[in-house]
Formats: C-alpha cells, sequence, structure tokens
C-alpha cells in the first residue's frame, strides 16, 4: 500500500476524534449551532464517529475498494459544496476552505487506486 493513501486515512481518522473530543470546536469551523446536549451528540456523531469510522476502515482493512469509497465520499463532498456555493449563494472562506480540504483528503485517498 502506498503511504499517500494512508495519508489520507489518517487525516480522516484524526478529523474524526478532533470531532469526537472537540465538538464545540469543530461546530464552530463548520459553521453549525448544536443545540444542547443532543446537538452536541450529533456533532461527535457525525464529525466524530463516523470519520474514525471511515478512517479506521481504511487502515485496518487495506483494501482499495475501501479507500477509493471513503475517498468518492470525500470527493463528493467537496462537489456538493461548490454546488451549494453557486446554488446558496454561499460563497465563503471556510466554504473554500471546505472544498480544498474535502477535495485534498479525497485525492489522497484515491491516489493510486483507480
Amino acid at each position: 500500500m502506498e503511504w499517500i493513501p494512508l495519508l489520507g486515512a489518517v487525516c480522516t481518522l484524526a478529523l474524526g476524534i478532533l470531532g469526537l473530543v472537540a465538538p464545540r470546536q469543530v461546530a464552530d469551523l463548520v459553521g453549525v449551532a448544536p443545540e444542547g446536549a443532543l446537538g452536541l451528540s450529533e456533532v461527535r456523531a457525525t464529525y466524530g464517529g463516523l470519520f474514525v469510522g471511515l478512517g479506521s476502515a481504511c487502515l485496518w482493512f487495506q483494501q482499495s475498494e475501501v479507500y477509493v469509497a471513503v475517498g468518492l465520499a470525500w470527493l463528493l463532498a467537496a462537489v456538493s459544496r461548490i454546488v451549494s456555493i453557486f446554488l446558496d449563494q454561499a460563497f465563503s472562506g471556510k466554504n473554500v476552505g471546505g472544498v480544498i480540504v474535502e477535495a485534498g483528503i479525497g485525492s489522497l485517498l484515491v491516489a493510486g487506486m483507480l
């Protein structure tokens, strides 16, 4: 296995750990306002547990299909954000940064796998 996709998996895992341990900071970073304990649970689950699971699956199984599936999810998140920038007129530095991060991690994950 090449190191480039591994880097994408580690980034995914690290962001997930951040979502688990610092949900308020992650919510602020991505521009959501969790309401109460249920909102924090949602941030921990979505930005924490889901990303930890995806990054861990890549590292555990070491199968190109897993890396590609996770990479495509990141890449489609970037595409969806670009669509939102135009359709929702949501151009901002945070959204541009989001596109860069999502496309970057997605590209790392699929590098050499297709």
